[in-house]
C-alpha cells in the first residue's frame, strides 16, 4: 500500500457469474484478472493484496484495503521548444498559450527543462467508488479468452454470458451495468443446489457464503477436497486412485463442489491393453483407474460429479453405461487390429500423408532410419538393432483402428502389436517411448536405444518442417516443433551413455529431406538457432542467468552435456569476488582484438619479441594455463579448467596496467594482439566471458 494512502479503507470485491466456462479457460482467465488489476490501479488508488479466485461459473477479483479516494497526481505534458515560449518582448507565443490551455493551466506557468517546455497538471483522486465504477467495465473488457461469445444488443464479448456481477466496496454496492447485467450484491451458490440468490454484505464473507452453497471457490480448495475425495473413493473399492496432475487439473476446473463416485467394471474388460483402458477413462470419459499396489488396473473406476453425494447409485450407473459402450468400442478396433501383424502394416504408410512437400509417412520412415543409422556411428555401443527395429515399426500403428480413434496411443499400441510378433520384445519398448517425452515435463525414453530413436523422429520432423518453410511464428506451431526441440535437448543431456554433435546431426538431417525442399546454409542457421532457443530456456529453467548461457553458446550443440557443465563452472565461479573484474578485463581484451581485425593471425607467438615484464608475465600465465586448460577440458573437469584461468587475473590487470597494445611498432602491436588472442581462445573453451554482463558494463 502506498505510504500515502488514506487512513479510511475497505475491501473490495468483483464476482462475474458466468454460465459455465470451459475448463481451459478458467485459470488463465484469473492470471489475467489479476495482472490486469494491477495495471490498471496503478498509481490511481491505494490498495493491499490484490488475489483472484474462482470456479467454471465465478471469475472472483479480491483487492484488500482498497482507499476511500483515489491518489492525488501531478502529470507532466511535453510540449513545444522553449523558444516557442516568449516573443523577444516577453509575451508568450500564440503556441505557448495554445499548448497551456489544452492542460488547463497559465503560459506562466510553463516549465523550461532540457530545452523543452512541460506542463505540470495536479489532480485530486476521486471518490473510490467512482474510480471502480470506471475500472470493473474496463477490466473485464480487457480480458482474452480462446474463443469469445456474445450473447446480446450490445456486443459485449466474453468467454461466455455473463449473468450476474457482484461488486462491493466494504458493505457499498459499486454500481455498473455490462452486458445488459447491472451490478449488485448478489451471490449464486451451486446451480443443483440453489437458484436463488443470495446476499452479501462482506465482501471478506464471499468465500464462506459461496460454501455454505455448495460452491468450493478457491482452486487450491478445490484441489484439496478432491484428492481426499478420491482417495478414499479408491481405498473403499480396495485400490489406489490413478492421480493423474492433467485430469485432476481438468476436473478442479470443470467442478465447483466434486463428489466422487466409485463405479465397478465387469472382469472381462480388463482383458484389454492396461493403456488403452487408462486411455478411455481418463481422456475421453475424465473418470480415474484405480490401481493396485503395483500399479495395476484393478475392476473399478471413479467418475466426479459436481454436487451433491446423493443418488450416487443412479449417477453409477450412468457412468457405467457409458464407459461400458466405449470400452465396447475399443475392444472392436482392437480386434481388427490384432488379425494384422505389425509387419503387415507397413507397405500402408505409403498412403498416408506426411506432409505435402515431405511425402508419405513411408517417406518418413525411411529418412528417421538414414538420421538413427547416422547417430549410431558415435554411439557404436548403443545396441543398433533395439534402435533400427524401433525406428522402422514406429510409425506402423498409424494405421491401426485404435490409434485412428484414440491418436494419443500412437507408439503405445505399436509396442502392444509389436510385442505379438516373434523376437519382438527387445525393441518393443523403444517403440513404446518414440514419441517421448509428449510434453515439456514428460518422462524420457529409458534406455540409449530408445533414446536414439526417438532422437531421430524428432530431427527429421524439425529439419523436415524447416525445409518446407514451416517454421513457428509467434504462437502458432502446428507440429509441435517446440516441443520436439526442447524434447531432443532433454534427451541428450538427461539420457546417460549418448554422445550426439547435434549440430551435425540436425544439418545431416536437413540432407536427407526431399528435393525441391530448401536446405541452404540459411535454412541451417535457421534450424540450429531455432534448437538452441529451446535449450536457452531449457537453461533458464535450471537457474542458470541469461549472460551465463551466452556465455557458452559458441559449440553448445556439438556437445550439450558439456555445455551443461560449462555453465555450472561459470555460475559457480561466479561467486568468487573477483570474477565480475576479470570478465571486465577479459572483455577488454575482447574489445581490442575486434579492432585489430584479426590482425594477429597473421604471427605466430614469440616470447623472445615481446619487451615489457607485465606482459613476460601474462604470456608465462597463459602458457601454462593453456596447458592445464586442454588437460582438464579433456577430462570434463570444467570448473577445474575456468578456476586455472581465473588465477590469471592478476597478470592480465598488469598488462593492461602497463601495456599499450595498439603501439605504432607494428610488429610488437601484432606480438600483443596474438598474445590477447591466446588468451581469449583459452576462456572460449569454457565460456565467452565477454557475454558476461558486469557493472562496469
Amino acid at each position: 500500500m502506498s505510504k500515502n494512502a488514506p487512513a479510511k479503507t475497505a475491501d473490495f470485491l468483483l464476482d462475474v457469474h458466468t454460465e459455465p466456462l470451459p475448463a481451459r479457460f478458467v485459470a488463465p482467465a484469473l492470471e489475467q484478472l489479476k495482472a490486469n488489476a494491477a495495471s490498471l490501479l496503478a498509481g490511481r488508488v491505494a490498495h493491499g493484496e490484490i488475489s483472484t479466485y474462482g470456479t467454471l461459473r465465478h471469475l472472483v477479483l479480491f483487492i484488500a484495503g482498497v482507499a476511500a479516494k483515489g491518489e492525488d497526481k501531478t502529470e507532466r505534458f511535453k510540449g513545444p521548444k522553449e523558444a516557442a515560449w516568449k516573443t523577444p518582448d516577453g509575451a508568450f507565443t500564440p503556441a505557448a498559450e495554445g499548448f497551456a490551455r489544452k492542460y488547463g493551466v497559465s503560459a506562466a506557468d510553463l516549465k523550461p527543462e532540457g530545452g523543452v517546455l512541460y506542463a505540470e497538471v495536479f489532480s485530486k483522486g476521486e471518490p473510490a467508488a467512482a474510480l471502480l465504477r470506471g475500472f470493473v467495465p474496463e477490466l473485464l473488457k480487457s480480458l482474452q479468452f480462446p474463443k469469445f461469445m456474445t450473447w446480446e444488443e450490445t456486443g459485449f464479448k466474453f468467454g461466455r454470458p455473463i449473468r450476474a456481477i457482484t461488486a462491493l466496496h466494504g458493505d457499498k454496492v459499486i454500481g455498473v451495468e455490462l452486458a445488459g447485467v447491472k451490478s449488485g450484491r448478489a451471490v449464486y451458490g451451486h446451480p443443483t443446489y440453489s437458484n436463488k440468490p443470495l446476499t452479501l454484505k462482506d465482501p471478506a464473507k464471499h468465500r464462506k457464503l459461496l460454501r455454505d452453497n455448495l460452491v468450493i471457490a478457491g482452486p487450491a480448495d478445490r484441489h484439496a477436497y478432491l484428492i481426499k475425495q478420491l482417495e478414499a473413493a479408491a481405498k473403499s473399492a480396495g485400490g489406489f486412485a490413478d492421480l493423474d496432475e492433467d485430469l485432476i487439473a481438468e476436473t478442479v476446473d470443470m467442478t465447483e463442489h466434486p463428489s466422487a463416485v466409485v463405479v465397478h467394471l465387469k472382469d472381462k474388460h480388463l482383458l484389454l491393453p492396461a493403456d488403452l483402458l487408462k486411455l478411455v477413462m481418463k481422456k475421453q470419459l475424465k473418470f480415474f483407474p484405480v490401481l493396485d499396489a503395483k500399479g495395476g488396473l484393478l475392476p473399478a473406476f471413479i467418475g466426479v460429479r459436481d454436487g451433491r453425494s446423493e443418488g450416487n447409485i443412479l449417477v453409477a450407473e450412468g457412468y457405467h453405461r457409458v464407459l461400458e459402450a466405449r470400452f465396447n468400442d475399443a475392444a472392436f478396433f482392437y480386434d481388427r487390429d490384432c488379425k494384422v501383424t505389425l509387419a503387415g502394416r507397413l507397405p500402408s504408410l505409403e498412403r498416408v500423408t506426411y506432409q505435402k512437400q515431405l511425402g508419405s509417412m513411408k517417406d518418413k520412415a525411411e529418412r528417421v532410419l538414414k538420421i538413427a543409422q547416422h547417430l549410431l556411428t558415435e554411439n557404436l555401443s548403443t545396441d543398433g538393432e533395439i534402435v533400427l527395429s524401433a525406428v522402422e515399426y514406429a510409425y506402423a500403428d498409424l494405421v491401426t483402428e485404435v490409434v485412428k480413434e484414440f491418436p494419443e496411443l500412437q507408439g503405445t499400441m505399436g509396442a502392444i502389436y509389436a510385442s505379438q510378433m516373434p523376437g519382438s520384445m527387445k525393441f518393443a519398448g523403444a517403440i513404446k517411448e518414440f514419441y517421448f517425452p509428449v510434453s515439456a515435463k514428460a518422462s524420457l525414453p529409458t534406455t540409449p536405444g530408445a533414446a536414439l530413436a526417438s532422437l531421430a523422429g524428432k530431427l527429421d520432423s524439425l529439419a523436415g518442417c524447416f525445409a518446407a518453410g514451416l517454421i513457428p511464428t509467434g504462437s502458432a506451431d502446428p507440429y509441435a516443433l517446440r516441443r520436439q526441440a526442447l524434447g531432443a535437448v532433454r534427451i541428450l543431456i538427461e539420457v546417460e551413455g549418448l554422445a550426439v554433435d547435434l549440430e551435425a546431426a540436425l544439418s545431416f538431417a536437413l540432407e536427407q529431406q526431399p528435393e525441391g525442399t530448401t536446405r541452404d546454409e540459411k535454412v541451417r542457421a535457421q534450424l540450429a538457432d531455432f534448437v538452441w532457443g529451446r535449450a536457452t530456456s531449457y537453461f533458464e529453467e535450471r537457474g542458470f542467468a541469461v549472460d551465463e548461457i551466452r556465455a557458452v553458446r559458441a559449440g553448445a550443440l556439438r556437445d550439450l552435456p558439456a555445455a551443461l557443465r560449462r555453465l555450472e563452472a561459470v555460475k559457480n565461479a561466479r561467486r568468487d569476488p573477483s570474477f565480475e573484474a576479470l570478465a571486465a578485463a577479459f572483455k577488454r581484451a575482447s574489445n581490442i582484438l575486434k579492432q585489430s581485425k584479426g590482425l594477429e593471425r597473421e604471427v605466430a607467438g614469440d616470447r623472445a619479441r615481446l619487451v615489457d615484464k607485465a606482459e613476460l608475465a601474462l604470456y608465462d600465465a597463459v602458457q601454462d594455463a593453456e596447458a592445464q586448460v586442454a588437460a582438464r577440458v579433456k577430462d570434463g573437469d570444467y570448473a577445474g579448467a575456468l578456476g586455472g584461468l581465473v588465477s590469471i587475473k592478476p597478470h592480465l590487470d598488469g598488462f593492461f596496467e602497463h601495456v599499450m597494445v595498439m603501439v605504432d611498432d607494428e610488429p610488437l602491436k601484432l606480438q600483443r594482439l596474438a598474445l590477447l588472442a591466446r588468451l581469449v581462445n583459452a576462456f572460449k573453451r569454457v565460456a565467452d566471458l565477454s557475454e558476461i554482463q558486469t557493472p562496469a558494463a
